[in-house]
């Protein structure tokens, strides 16, 4: 029985490497919900339900991570209540990264979005000349809308990252609000009550959903 060269058996392995990069830049990674100050497990189990994931790949390279939360009305309340539990005043007296969160319901379909992308000049989702473009989908509407407002975060402080464990120190936060209806006054929920969020460019497109109660 010959035996198998040393090069075969290389470009066997390398192959192999090759397909499990591949699935697993096809999987959505799955963030940890447990931050640097353990927060209440209600919190982190809405966080967890109200959080979607996503990524884009180039071959081997990473192109963009991204964790979207979307701001229902259940969330924005455990998340009022541990602000107060934590820092003993209302979330709205104080003007920072996290008062914006607490202080911006009511304007249409919102959403924490943290994006860790391969190069920094590429992380500009709040310019008018982004690479990417936000779109959010719902119903059998065939066109999605784009966002009123793309928010930057200030910074990547502690107190972010214990409400948002998902953040690194690479990526970038942003506040990305949706009108609720379309130009012809539709809802963008409708009956079946799931909205699709869309980042698209020329490096491709990750699409993140929900089940949003009406």
């Amino acid at each position: 029985m010959l035996k198998m060269k040393p090069i075969v058996r290389v470009f066997q392995a390398l192959r192999l490497l090759l397909v499990l990069a591949f699935l697993a830049g096809a999987c959505a990674p799955q963030p940890s919900m447990r931050g640097p100050q353990k927060l209440d497990d209600k919190y982190e189990q809405e966080l967890q339900r109200w959080t979607s994931s996503g990524r884009i790949d180039d071959s081997l390279d990473r192109i963009l991570v991204v964790h979207a939360s979307y701001l229902d009305h259940k969330l924005r309340k455990v998340f009022g209540d541990q602000y107060r539990n934590i820092f003993g005043t209302e979330p709205d007296e104080v003007d920072s990264d996290l008062e914006m969160i607490a202080t911006s319901a009511g304007r249409g379909h919102e959403f924490f979005l943290f994006a860790d992308v391969t190069k920094e000049s590429w992380n500009n989702f709040d310019e008018k000349d982004s690479v990417w473009r936000l779109t959010l989908w719902g119903g059998d509407k065939d066109q999605g809308v784009a966002p009123i407002s793309v928010e930057r975060f200030r910074g990547r402080g502690p107190n972010l990252a214990a409400f948002f464990p998902y953040l690194n120190r690479f990526g970038h936060s942003y506040l990305v609000i949706f009108p609720a209806q379309h130009k012809d006054g539709s809802p963008v929920l409708a009956e079946d009550g799931l909205l699709h969020l869309k980042l698209s460019s020329a490096f491709g497109t990750v699409s993140m959903s929900w089940k949003v109660n009406q």
